[in-house]
């Protein structure tokens, strides 16, 4: 499903179609994860990556509109690029790999409770305090920048914040004088 959805991505013409493929490669990972016994990644996956970045993605393409980019043509030697890059990665790849060894977990282990809800919690709110607090921070106010940043002045054009405060709009009524 994961592969399929994959194609999808890369195959469509219109961006949504696009993006609702992106979210079934997001569910199929997520099911992966569910496979390999990693609860706390599979409903991380899902919440936040199927969730609310794939209405992310989804709200900033249709808030840009479906505006249609020209093709500039391609170059002359592309084709041939493109192959010489996936060899190279595909060369990459297989050095990589040829020296990989599969080896059994350590005897001494409890592998039950690896990866589970409770070990991420016990490791993150112990010895990854800090760290989880100042992100979460820097996330608040990064999101606070961006809703101030992307704030528009009633009256100001040009997207600064009114000076005067809130105006009526023109022909709407109000006793206020027009700005000078």
């Amino acid at each position: 499903m994961a592969v399929i959805g994959g194609i999808g991505v890369i195959s469509f013409h219109q961006p949504v179609r696009s993006v609702l493929s992106l979210v079934v490669v997001m569910l199929a990972l997520s099911v992966l994860f569910l496979l390999l016994s990693a609860q706390f990644i599979f409903a991380v996956q899902i919440i936040v990556y199927a969730g609310a970045v794939m209405v992310l993605f989804l709200f900033v393409i249709t808030l840009l509109g479906p505006a249609r980019e020209l093709g500039r043509g391609r170059l002359r030697f592309q084709t041939w690029l493109s192959a010489l890059f996936l060899l190279v990665l595909l060369g990459l790849m297989w050095a990589m790999l040829q020296g990989v060894q599969y080896r059994q977990p350590d005897s001494g282990v409890n592998l039950s409770f690896f990866g589970t809800v409770q070990s991420i919690a016990v490791g993150l709110f112990t010895t990854y305090l800090y760290p989880f607090e100042l992100t979460s921070i820097l996330l608040l106010v990064a999101a606070i920048g961006a809703i101030y940043l992307s704030r528009k002045g009633i009256d100001d054009p040009e997207g600064g914040p009114a000076e005067e405060g809130l105006r009526p709009a023109s022909g709407m009524g109000g006793n206020l004088p027009p700005p000078e």
